[in-house]
C-alpha cells in the first residue's frame, strides 16, 4: 500500500491558527512523519474555512502542501476519512475522494501519495491562483 499522503488544506503545520482540523494535525503527527513541503499539479479552491483541490496534470498549475509518510495507513485513513467525509470502507464520498497521485517533493523528486481530491461541480468556491491555502 501507498504509505505517504499529501495535505494541502487544514491539516497542514502552517494551518495552526485554522479551527478546523485542530485535533486531526495532532492525530497526524503520532500518525506519520513529516517529510515537508511538496506539490501537486491541480487547482486549489477557497471555500473560507477549508480549501478543495481538482487534481490535474497541468505543471503551470501548482498545489502546494505537505507530505507524511504513514506508519499504518489503513489505520490512519479509519479516522482521517470519516473527518474528509468519505464513508467507512469507501474511498469517496459527496465532496471528496482519496486517490493516489503524483507528488513532487522539495528536491524535485516524485513520488506517488495519497491525496483527498474534490469531485464534482466547484459551485461559489474562489480560486486561488498561486496554490497557497491560507486559514481565513
Amino acid at each position: 500500500m501507498i504509505n505517504h499522503l499529501f495535505v494541502y488544506g487544514t491539516l497542514m503545520r502552517n494551518a495552526a491558527d485554522a479551527p478546523m482540523g485542530h485535533p486531526q494535525r495532532g492525530k497526524l503527527d503520532v500518525a506519520g512523519e513529516w517529510l515537508g513541503p511538496a506539490e501537486i499539479n491541480g487547482r486549489l479552491y477557497d471555500l473560507g474555512r477549508y480549501p478543495i483541490l481538482v487534481v490535474g496534470t497541468a505543471r503551470h498549475e501548482t498545489v502546494h502542501g505537505e507530505i507524511y509518510r504513514l506508519h499504518t495507513p489503513a489505520l490512519t485513513f479509519q479516522w482521517l476519512d470519516p473527518y474528509e467525509g468519505i464513508p467507512p470502507g469507501k474511498s469517496r464520498g459527496p465532496e471528496y475522494e482519496r486517490v493516489i497521485h503524483k507528488v513532487r517533493l522539495a528536491d524535485g523528486n516524485e513520488i506517488d501519495a495519497w491525496v483527498y481530491a474534490h469531485h464534482g461541480p466547484i459551485g461559489i468556491a474562489r480560486h486561488v491562483p498561486k496554490g497557497r491555502w491560507r486559514p481565513a
